[in-house]
């Protein structure tokens, strides 16, 4: 009789078990993903679905070039150079211009620890041209770097075209001279402190010479709630700035083909084609173009002036650009609603009851 120990036993070593199919498949997908970039548009990301750079998020880099402290640093320039220099201690002379060096020893640019070349950035990279730089050098008679006195002595009588052409003067000058107290830097328009003067900061629009050189157009931007109150104010007002602002475009001829084309195609919004426009004067979501006829306003004694980055200004006739020099007005979606003191169109009831948005006019549509 055979023994029991004679019958075949398991060997030490386990045959390996045929890989699981469905296991393979996860590995493989797992791998994949790994190998892949992360895509910016991933679901509950920061700042909505999309990662289209809503105000919420970051987004895609690619929709917004400004980090968020570019943003931060330009804002503070423009509230301190806007509006504050006077609270803050910043020293500034009637065309607007203050010390770099001062600038950056602000209490609140000097708690960012904002940088030369930071400043520089600011001025090159704006998209509205918000700033304008000056440089002064010190020569062998003078290294004084105030601001009551160094700036004027050297513009004198300003323009536009020399304004401008000095910003990029200095812009070329700081890839070598990097001392902030051989520059000076103003906020091109949209001041409220009232010692920084028109003359001294803008050019003048006047009927002598050639009127070509006029623009040919000038709108000022509004939104629903407010056009009500400019009607029943009897025009535009300064509000808390110096003076109420104005762009040299779109033609109203182009706001209302691109309003019918929209119509036609049933379709709502902004003015066709302006995506992503930048339009120094106006804001790209202004709901309602109020359209100003420029020779009616000069011969009325209505002053218009121009900025270094293009933006037309007008303090009005006693604070208050009138109703007798709209030429029209365009809703941009209604088309024209007023023209020459005539009303065109009903203005809808409800649009009267709608709140503007952050930043619009607070009452009658000046910004």
């Amino acid at each position: 009789m055979s023994s029991t120990n004679d019958t075949p036993t398991a060997t030490a070593t386990a045959t390996p078990k045929p890989p699981n199919p469905k296991q393979q498949q996860e590995q493989q997908q797992q791998q994949q993903q790994q190998s892949q970039p992360q895509q910016p548009n991933q679901k509950g990301r920061k700042g909505g679905r999309g990662g289209r750079g809503s105000a919420g998020g970051t987004g895609n880099k690619n929709h917004d070039p400004k980090t968020g402290r570019q943003i931060t640093v330009s804002k503070a320039m423009s509230f301190v150079l806007r509006h504050a220099a006077e609270k803050e201690g910043l020293k500034m002379d009637a065309q607007g211009y203050a010390s770099v060096g001062d600038l950056l020893a602000w209490r609140k640019l000097k708690s960012l620890k904002v940088t030369f070349p930071e400043i520089v950035d600011a001025v090159a990279s704006s998209d509205k041209k918000r700033f304008g730089l000056l440089y002064l050098p010190p020569t062998s008679e003078s290294t004084s770097t105030s601001t009551s006195t160094a700036p004027e002595a050297t513009t004198g009588d300003i323009t536009t075209t020399a304004t401008e052409t000095a910003t990029v003067s200095a812009l070329a000058a700081a890839t070598t001279d990097q001392d902030p107290a051989h520059y000076f830097i103003r906020a091109t328009q949209g001041h409220s402190i009232k010692s920084v003067e028109a003359a001294g900061l803008l050019e003048r629009l006047t009927l002598d010479g050639d009127r070509s050189k006029l623009p040919a157009t000038v709108v000022h931007g509004t939104f629903h709630g407010a056009w009500p109150l400019i009607l029943e104010s009897g025009g535009l007002r300064c509000m808390g700035r110096n003076q109420v602002h104005f762009a040299t475009g779109p033609t109203r001829e182009v706001v209302l083909a691109r309003c019918a084309a929209a119509a036609a195609e049933k379709e709502e919004g902004g003015v066709v084609g302006e995506q992503q426009q930048v339009i120094s004067g106006m804001r790209r979501d202004a709901q309602v173009l109020i359209y100003i006829d420029l020779v009616k306003a000069l011969e009325a004694g209505c002053p218009f002036w121009r900025s270094e980055n293009g933006v037309i200004l007008s303090e009005g006739i006693e604070g208050r650009v009138p109703l007798e020099v709209f030429e029209a007005v365009v809703e941009r979606r209604l088309g024209t609603i007023w023209e020459r003191g005539a009303v065109v169109q009903e203005w809808p009831a409800e649009w009267s009851r709608r709140r503007n948005p952050k930043g619009g006019p607070k009452s009658d549509g000046s910004k």
